[in-house]
């Protein structure tokens, strides 16, 4: 994200953060306090993104996204950070990491402005201060856009703070960084690694890759059990996939997205779980789950 000095922006009401990946059945889901998703009414013209916006990389941005996958805005009322404005970023950044945990959704949020992007002003020109949010373009094509339903808008809402405190753990942090920002990478295998690397950053496991992070992840996601069994060799499996994708061997592509699909959905029953925890477990912890309980 390209840093924001807060003199510049010390006067701005209300941020808009441009979101693709999501669709909803209500024109504005409120998230609670100052936030809501709002879908946008219309997607501005590439001539109105250059004439509305104060940075032209930005509007070339959007355009390239476009309204076929932009549709919706979240929407931050920075009045109710003013005692903090330095939180009002990263409580979106933490939002959209909710979205993507709970949905497993491809969501894209390329920039951010101080007006609606379905209302930007031309009048005068060059004169909407808008910034880069999450840097890089996807060179892929979009997944399709998933349904917030009503159970995920409260998923959302109540882990909010969660996802918020459990973020300035290093091992939550680059788990959630992989699961967020993965569609980004220049090609379907490195999609791959960084989705592992996700997995491996939460269980910080650096031998016997594919037996520990398989008994572990199946651990933490099941009791004792057939479920547990089957989880374990999911994993095993994935993993064994993922030492020929990762080191070029001769793949499908079907195969490949197939088990990016697979791996992003571990992951994010991975998060889910620490969430409801309310803590990354360490070493120990592990161990007990192993052979303790």
């Amino acid at each position: 994200m390209t840093p924001v000095s807060p003199d510049d922006v010390d006067d701005v009401s209300t941020w808009h953060f441009a979101v693709g990946g999501l669709e909803t059945q209500a024109a504005v889901l409120p998230l609670g306090g100052p936030i809501q998703l709002r879908r946008l009414r219309e997607f501005p013209t590439d001539e109105r993104l250059a004439l509305s916006l104060t940075s032209l990389p930005v509007a070339g941005a959007m355009a390239l996204y476009g309204g076929k996958v932009i549709g919706h805005e979240l929407v931050i009322d920075a009045a109710r950070f003013e005692e903090k404005p330095e939180l009002l970023f990263p409580t979106a950044t933490a939002v959209l990491a909710g979205f993507r945990i709970r949905t497993r959704a491809e969501i894209v949020c390329p920039a951010v402005s101080e007006h609606s992007w379905s209302a930007l002003p031309a009048n005068p020109p060059n004169r909407c201060r808008a910034y880069h949010f999450e840097r890089g373009l996807s060179h892929h094509a979009s997944a399709i856009p998933k349904l917030v339903l009503p159970d995920d808008l409260v998923w959302v809402r109540d882990n909010l703070g969660t996802v918020i405190r459990l973020t300035a753990n290093e091992r939550f942090h680059t788990a959630v960084e992989a699961l967020c920002t993965y569609m980004l990478a220049a090609n379907d295998r490195m999609k791959v690694a960084q989705l592992w690397a996700g997995v491996e950053a939460v269980f910080d496991v650096q031998y016997e890759l594919q037996y520990r992070l398989s008994t572990l992840t199946a651990r933490l996601l099941a009791p004792p059990g057939a479920a547990c069994r089957e989880l374990y060799r999911e994993m095993k499996a994935l993993y064994g996939q993922r030492s020929k994708m990762v080191h070029g061997k001769k793949v499908s592509e079907e195969k490949i997205r197939a088990h990016i699909v697979a791996v992003r959905g571990r992951l994010a029953d991975i998060l889910t779980k620490l969430i409801e925890l309310g803590q990354v477990p360490a070493g120990e912890d592990f161990e007990e789950m192993l052979f303790e309980k």
